[in-house]
């Protein structure tokens, strides 16, 4: 049986998201995450550096949105936030959109350039679904999904440190929300810990391998659905592996 959709389907023109003072500054506590079907979060590097796998990035995205699409009643239904993040700018692509009504990346839609400012991107997106959740009663929210995809490291935002991010996460995790965090050209286990991210939900992958690794991040998203559906906790989520042993040698094969 379906799910009854918990959002409302809504398109959001990809703007900039401005991080206010008073959002910036507000008490790290977030709402608990439920199991009424899953707010799936992407946070997706469009930095310069992206430019050499733009293609197979477009190509990957569209493939786990297919993924999503075809789980299955089983897993629930899903909505998807994305933002991208290149420099000065996040920008946020659709929010509260059921999964069936996302429209495909495109080269249009996709276009990498300036710098890596991951922590703004990772802190203004967190508020923004705490903001969500804030909006449902409790029986209603979603469990949280929140991926972010990067290929290298910090160099530009101006909003949060480290430090902050990290307690955010926490606390975030607290209420259920579930994180994976995957770099590429980077050391991913020693770069997430830094706003923190855990061994279990880091992972490494190649550039070279961007349509195996989003296929990948595909799979791992429906197997984690079906475990919030259940009641599954975000630890006990963790400690079961996000990826298999092959997914994990397929998102490294261009290395």
């Amino acid at each position: 049986m379906n799910l009854p959709n918990p959002f409302p389907a809504i398109l959001v023109n990809t703007t900039t998201h401005v991080v206010t003072t008073s959002e910036k500054n507000k008490p790290i506590k977030f709402k608990r995450a439920g199991n009424a079907g899953t707010l799936i979060v992407m946070v997706l590097d469009e930095s310069g550096s992206m430019s050499a796998c733009a293609q197979p990035t477009i190509a990957g995205f569209n493939e786990f949105l297919q993924g999503q699409r075809n789980a299955g009643a089983s897993v629930g239904d899903a909505t998807l936030l994305f933002v991208k993040f290149d420099g000065s700018r996040v920008n946020t692509v659709c929010e509260n959109t059921h999964i069936d009504q996302v429209p495909p990346l495109t080269d249009k839609t996709y276009r990498p350039c300036g710098g890596t400012n991951l922590l703004d991107a990772i802190g203004s997106t967190m508020w923004r679904v705490n903001t969500i959740l804030g909006g449902l009663k409790k029986k209603q929210r979603p469990g949280v999904i929140f991926t972010i995809m990067t290929d290298g490291q910090e160099n530009s935002s101006t909003q949060y440190t480290n430090s902050q991010i990290q307690a955010m996460v926490r606390a975030a995790e607290k209420s259920d929300w579930t994180f994976q965090f995957l770099g590429a050209n980077i050391d991913a286990f020693a770069v997430g810990s830094t706003f923190g991210m855990h061994a279990s939900n880091s992972v490494n992958y190649s550039t070279a391998s961007m349509g195996a690794t989003l296929s990948a991040v595909s799979d791992s998203t429906v197997r984690m659905r079906a475990a919030k559906m259940s009641g599954m906790s975000t630890q006990n989520i963790y400690t079961s592996g996000l990826y298999t042993a092959q997914e994990l040698k397929n998102m490294n094969q261009g290395d």
